[in-house]
């Protein structure tokens, strides 16, 4: 099925999984932070922290370089970079709408 895409498309498929991932991590946090106020929150919120830091990195380094790298291993590097490319630049287009968004609100 990948091979059918097309990189442009795959690249905003990538970033669009990262930014849904990212929205449901803001409402993890939402639902989160009251339930961490009841004065036990210098034990656990680092823990937490941590171990969301790191869950983080390896969903979003997959989603974001899994294909990307399948194709360097492949020894297709103009493939891979150009798919990281149009992936930081659909990121690019994301944070652009998010900044106008925070602006015109």
């Amino acid at each position: 099925m990948l091979k059918k895409v097309s990189t442009p498309f795959l690249g905003f498929l990538q970033t669009t999984g990262v930014v849904i991932y990212l929205i449901l991590l803001t409402a993890f946090f939402n639902f989160v932070t009251p339930l961490l106020n009841n004065g036990n929150e210098e034990i656990y919120a680092p823990i937490i922290m941590l171990l969301l830091f790191i869950i983080s990195a390896v969903i979003t380094a997959s989603t974001f370089l899994g294909r990307a790298g399948v194709l360097f291993w492949e020894r297709k590097y103009k493939e891979a970079f150009t798919l990281i490319g149009w992936s930081v630049g659909w990121g690019l287009v994301y944070f652009t709408i998010l900044i106008i968004g925070l602006i015109l609100l």
